[in-house]
């Protein structure tokens, strides 16, 4: 995947995809096997920062639950009553995926800056 950045309208539930290419350049197929994908929004720089925002394919505590899967991507679709509330520019992202088992390691498989449009 390319780090090109995911640029948000605040208030905005417009879907973002982001492709998933192998080591090959090939698609990943996300429609075989069981998959993952964490996405975290962390100020930038400060890679020891704790994250502004956790988004994620599965349930959890303090979790945004925006992402899905396409075939061979994940789709971020933002809830805008939270975008709304959000003001800020100095933010990156990490997108970790984990598959095609359950016990598979978490691979960052993306990042790159994370804006908010005004």
């Amino acid at each position: 995947m390319s780090a090109s950045g995911i640029t948000l309208a605040a208030g905005s539930a417009r879907p973002f995809t982001l492709p998933l290419l192998d080591k090959s350049n090939q698609p990943v197929d996300l429609t075989v096997g069981t998959w993952r994908a964490d996405l975290y929004i962390i100020e930038y720089p400060g890679a020891s920062s704790s994250p502004f925002a956790q988004l994620s394919t599965s349930a959890g505590t303090g979790i945004l639950q925006w992402l899905s899967f396409g075939t061979s991507s994940v789709i971020l679709t933002p809830d805008p009553v939270v975008t709304k509330l959000w003001s800020f520019y100095k933010y990156h992202y990490d997108l970790y995926l984990t598959g095609p088992n359950v016990i598979s390691k978490a691979e960052r498989v993306d990042h790159g800056p994370f804006r908010l449009d005004k």
